[in-house]
Formats: structure tokens, sequence, C-alpha cells
């Protein structure tokens, strides 16, 4: 069991709940003030010899992907701005039913994925003939098979969703080249949305949390932490990157996107 009064971000045991809200609580660093809440995934066996993909599944992820396609070709333009894609060995972690990685082997790119959930792993093997791995990046399955590996590492909506955030960038950080570059897009808490949602909550005394309640949720692979620009770049510098551009695609308005590069020893 975590004991979530230390914090997942700075390690320091001054975590302590800030907001109660249905089913869940939100707790704040007093060191470094991050948010998080005290729910933690617990990732399902898998069912190898069972197919989740039903038709209702296929028909509501074929529905989602023209949405998704449209912010995922402005992550693309974003990603070939920086890294030559031609003959790049590529990992998009939570690459969810494969569109990106489909994306990035169309502009010529080797690429690798990671998915924990069955049901989007059977979809991109299907549709695109990509097969993710269930392994998580910090596990051995990655840490001893692909270390100084990739040129490219992409982690688009899914550091808000990691169970534990320092690990996960500290795994990407050793797949990556010398010289490679990490990719990401997060939520960001400096958006007025999130302002507007802590203001309901004070004003009301904690009977309107329904904003927050949007913000988060212990429901699976749903967002479990939310960063300040500065406590992302803080992590991503403390696991050994070094920021070098921010996108200015409309979106990053209301997320952090951001790409980083592993220097050279």
């Amino acid at each position: 069991m975590y004991d979530f009064c230390r914090c997942k971000l700075c390690g320091e045991t001054a975590g302590a709940p800030k907001y109660r809200l249905k089913q869940m609580t939100l707790y704040a660093c007093a060191s470094c003030d991050f948010h998080y809440i005290d729910a933690l995934d617990d990732y399902p066996a898998e069912q190898p010899e069972t197919s989740l993909l039903t038709a209702q599944a296929r028909n509501f992820i074929d529905s989602r992907l023209p949405q998704n396609s449209v912010q995922l070709k402005q992550h693309l333009q974003f990603v070939a701005a920086h890294a030559p894609l031609a003959g790049a060995r590529c990992l998009d972690i939570g690459c969810g039913a494969g569109l990106f990685p489909a994306m990035l082997r169309d502009q010529g790119a080797e690429v690798q994925g990671i998915e924990p959930q069955q049901i989007f792993r059977e979809f991109a093997l299907e549709r695109y003939q990509l097969s993710p791995r269930p392994e998580l990046v910090d596990d051995p399955y990655w840490q001893n098979g692909f270390a100084d590996c990739f040129d490219v590492v992409t982690l688009w909506d899914t550091l808000e969703h990691v169970n534990f955030p320092v690990a996960t960038l500290t795994g990407a950080f050793r797949l990556i080249k010398p010289g490679g570059h990490l990719f990401l897009d997060t939520p960001s808490r400096e958006t007025f949305f999130y302002r507007a949602s802590e203001w309901s909550y004070r004003f009301s005394l904690g009977s309107k949390p329904l904003l927050l309640g949007r913000c988060y949720s212990p429901k699976p692979y749903r967002h479990k932490q939310i960063f300040t620009t500065g406590q992302l770049t803080t992590l991503l510098e403390t696991c050994g990157l070094r920021v070098v551009g921010r996108s200015t695609f409309h979106r990053a308005k209301q997320k952090l996107v951001v790409v980083c590069r592993k220097d050279a020893a």
C-alpha cells in the first residue's frame, strides 16, 4: 500500500489532503506543491486467449480516431521539426490504438509501442499491423534489452495517467540514445479551468467539487496527477533531460507540450 503522504514527485513526506472529492482525495505536497490523488491503477492480468475487441468496442475506437488524428498530426509536425524520422527508431509510450506509431511508420521510422490495455493492443494489431507491448517502460523487458536504443520516445496524454511519473520518465531516459529526443504532452495546472475549479471548491467550502472531479478520477487509466510548468521542467531535468523546445500549437494553451534532448555524455 502506497503512503500518499510521500509526494509522488519530490519524494518528501510532505503530502497532505487538500481537497476531498467524490471517491478520492486530492493531495498537495507542502514541499513542491505537486497535486495528485490517492489512487493507483492495479493493472489487470493478461487474457491472451480471450479477445476483448468486440464489434461495439471496435466501433467506439473507430469513432474516436478522426478527432485523435487531428491532434496527433500536430504532434507529428512537432516531432518532425526537431528530429529526422526516416530510419529513426521510435518508441511511443501509451500508444493507445496505435495511430501515432502508424503515422511515424508512414514517415519511414522503425516503431515500437507500449500499451497496457489489451483491447487497444488488439485494435493496433488488427488495424495497423502493430504489436505494442504490455510491459511498462520501467519494466526489465525494456530496461534490460533496450538501453540507449531509441532516437525518439513519445508520451502523448500519458504522464498524467501513470502511477509514478518519476519512474516512468527515468525509465524512458535510459532507453533514449545520447543525442536522442523525448516528446510529451500533459495537462497544465496553470489553466483558467483548473484555477476556477479550485476557487469553486474553496468558495463553496467543498460543497461544489465537481469541476475538480473533471480533472481527476480514481478509475483505471484516468488522471492521477497534473503538473505546473515548473514541476514538469524540474522533473525532466532531474531525470537527465534538457528541455529544448515547447509547442505553439493551439492545444498548448491547455497543455504542456515539450521536447527534450538526452545530451551525449
